[in-house]
């Protein structure tokens, strides 16, 4: 505006002062070095105070009604030139900060930049060294995985070549086995040959006593079934070198297979087992089998249904054809075999019952080389506790002889009788005057041939197994117990433990039989409490004389204790002399039930025996058993000891001493004391007078 005013006052002719304000460089002060205007002032920017004065009145906040304004330099044609020269030197100085600006960004850009590039380098370099890590972890680890399997392997190769070598070792072991027992078996034929019929001659004399009619029908018995075992042996040993024969012949398979059921009937109704007999195949229909070896697959299956299933159980044989293939079955109820065993029961030597085998372990796995030689098959199926089924199947074939043989009947009643008949021997437990023996014995000939050697000199009772044993050791209270070791369930050491721990018979001798002689088994025998062994087979007068030594040993210990019973005091009663400390324990507690109950005249042998937890009969054996006196023999003593010790010490009349130690009236206390001490109570009261 005072540029334009100064050119129009020019204009116009006129000669005036203009001067201008807020003096910029480029304009206002060069307008003054033109000399176009005279003079102008460097504009005092101060609007800030304006803007807050203004906002004081806004906020009804103090203000200064008053502003003083610092006076504004004024520029004219003296010091405009410097000022453009200052402002020039300004512009290079501000665009040399400009360019230093620029570069100071620049840098901080490259610095940040770079920041960021190192602190990515370092997070990189980070990743790569945990890679690197991972990496070399992985491969230390794979170098260990490495060095455990080749570890592994080399292990498991040494067990290979370890195993490889049992294997061998086992083959060369079970063949050696098999030549030894075919040899074994060869040499026994003979002597076998002149022990059997003599026997079977002398089973079936008419001039026999029952005791001698017994035994040799145990020992018939037992002959048939070695017999059998020695023919199974030659005949496996046969098969494994490839020399058994088929000798197959047509032969009508339902009158035949008829004729071998019929033999079982009679030992099915002895038992109560239901046997069931179902074939389906017409009756004159025939096929080729070797006779023998059929027969002897039925019979083995047969003999084993009936040898493993209970009294009241069930058998059913089932034949039938379909498909070309005859088939048979032989079902039972029976215990049942574990799922584990199943794959291994036609192995040769393979017992289910490891630890008490019931058999060779062969006759199965010659039934299967059997059916196999005539190309058929046997299977097995079994639940444990529910029953087993065994199905041996075999192919129709025929041979070019048509004529048929004759059917024998090769499997006889007699037969069975001996293989699975039962001896009945009743038990003797009548006669009081004899003692009191229990045989457990899961063999029942065995069972039979000890009750028919002691007979003479003991009465009998008979368990099957340990369970068994146990009851009728606590129902009965036997003199003695002859338990077998290796029984089926509760073997006899478990059984000999129970008989010592339990209070009613804890004091009965233990005699083990057993056929195994191992120091180590002898020593779990006695660690079970067991007081003799008898090895089998054993000695007739062995077996008496170690039974009689043992029943006198408990006789001499009941007489120390009848010692001990006659001199105990009433203050301080006597321990037993010799005994297991639960016989210690039940005779000491037993003096302390009549000490404290003495003087109850109802004081008898029942409310006795229901204090010590025991039945009448049971009490009534262990005291005899213990002291050699009855219960109310050996309470009548106790009573009598007592009152002499109160006669002796003490001034109670003779009344008063019979009912305090509970005898019903004096005249029946004087009566027994007389019997007992030969003198009445007032001829002991005047004889410590007279002293």
């Amino acid at each position: 505006m005072a540029i334009a005013a100064s050119e129009m006052a020019r204009r116009h002719g006129m000669d005036l002062k203009v001067i201008g304000i807020d003096a910029a460089p480029e304009i206002g002060i060069r307008a003054v070095a033109d000399s176009v205007i005279d003079a102008t002032f460097l504009y005092p920017t101060e609007g800030y105070r304006l803007v807050r004065t203004a906002l004081a009145i806004l906020n009804n906040q103090p203000f200064d009604t008053i502003c003083r304004l610092p006076v504004s330099s004024p520029v004219d044609i003296t010091n405009a030139d410097i000022l453009l020269l200052q402002n020039e030197s300004l512009k290079e100085e501000t665009e040399k900060i400009k360019v230093l600006k620029g570069q100071v960004d620049d840098f901080w850009i490259r610095h940040s930049a770079q920041t960021s590039l190192f602190y990515a380098a370092i997070a990189i370099l980070v990743l790569v060294l945990g890679i690197l890590f991972l990496v070399l972890r992985a491969f230390w680890q794979r170098q260990r995985h490495q060095r455990q399997l080749m570890e592994q392997n080399r292990l498991l190769e040494e067990q290979r070549d370890a195993q490889r070598e049992l294997n061998e070792q086992l083959n060369r072991a079970t063949q050696s086995k098999l030549v030894f027992f075919t040899n074994v078996s060869h040499d026994l034929r003979t002597p076998l040959t002149l022990i059997a019929e003599p026997v079977e001659q002398l089973a079936g004399a008419d001039n026999l006593t029952e005791r001698q009619y017994v035994l040799m029908k145990i020992a018939n018995k037992n002959v048939k079934i070695l017999r059998r075992l020695i023919n199974q042996i030659l005949d496996f040993r046969k098969y494994e070198n490839g020399k058994l024969d088929v000798n197959l012949a047509e032969t009508r398979f339902a009158p035949m297979v008829g004729d071998w059921v019929e033999a079982f009937h009679e030992i099915a109704r002895q038992r109560d087992i239901k046997l069931t007999v179902e074939i389906d195949v017409p009756q004159d229909f025939s096929l080729a089998l070797d006779v023998e070896k059929i027969e002897r697959v039925f019979f083995n299956l047969m003999s084993n249904a009936f040898k493993y299933t209970p009294c009241n159980g069930r058998i059913r044989f089932v034949a039938s054809i379909k498909d070309n293939m005859l088939t048979f079955s032989v079902e039972d109820t029976g215990r049942g075999i574990a799922v584990e065993d199943l794959g291994s029961i036609f192995d040769r030597f393979y017992q289910v019952d490891k630890v008490h085998p019931n058999g060779s372990g062969i006759g199965l796995s010659l039934a299967k080389a059997f059916v196999e030689l005539h190309g058929g098959d046997i299977k097995v199926e079994s639940s444990p506790g529910k029953g087993t089924v065994f199905t041996v199947s075999l192919p129709v074939t025929h041979v070019s002889q048509k004529a048929e043989l004759p059917v024998e009947n090769v499997i006889t009643k007699a037969d069975v009788d001996s293989e699975l008949g039962d001896i009945d021997v009743e038990p003797d437990i009548e006669n009081h005057d004899k003692p009191l023996l229990l045989v457990i014995d899961d063999n029942e000939d065995i069972r039979h041939m000890v009750g028919e050697l002691l007979r003479d000199d003991y009465s009998m009772v008979f368990a099957p197994d340990g369970k068994e044993g146990i009851r009728l050791a606590a129902k009965y209270v036997p003199d003695l117990v002859i338990c077998d070791v290796m029984m089926p369930g509760m073997d006899g050491l478990e059984c000999c433990r129970r008989i010592k721990e339990e209070v009613s018979t804890s004091h009965i001798p233990v005699l083990m039989l057993t056929a195994c002689s191992l120091d180590e088994q002898r020593a779990q025998g006695y660690d079970s409490g067991a007081d003799g062994y008898v090895a089998k087979p054993f000695n007739t007068d062995v077996l008496k004389s170690r039974c009689k030594s043992l029943i006198d040993n408990r006789r001499r210990i009941k007489d120390l204790w009848c010692g001990n019973a006659a001199t105990m005091s009433s203050a301080a009663p006597a321990r037993p002399m010799a005994g297991h400390d639960i016989d210690d324990e039940f005779y000491n507690r037993f003096i302390e039930i009549v000490q404290a109950k003495m003087g109850n005249p109802d004081l008898n042998v029942e409310s006795l025996a229901s204090h010590m937890g025991l039945g009448r009969s049971q009490f009534y054996r262990k005291i005899k058993a213990l002291t050699n006196y009855t219960p109310v023999e050996l309470l009548r003593n106790l009573r009598l000891k007592r009152s002499r010790d109160l006669l002796t010490t003490t001034g109670k009349s003779i009344s008063e001493i019979a009912y305090e130690v509970g005898f019903s009236t004096p005249a029946y206390f004087t009566r027994c004391y007389r019997e007992a001490y030969g003198e009445t109570p007032s001829d002991l009261r005047e004889r410590l007078g007279a002293k």
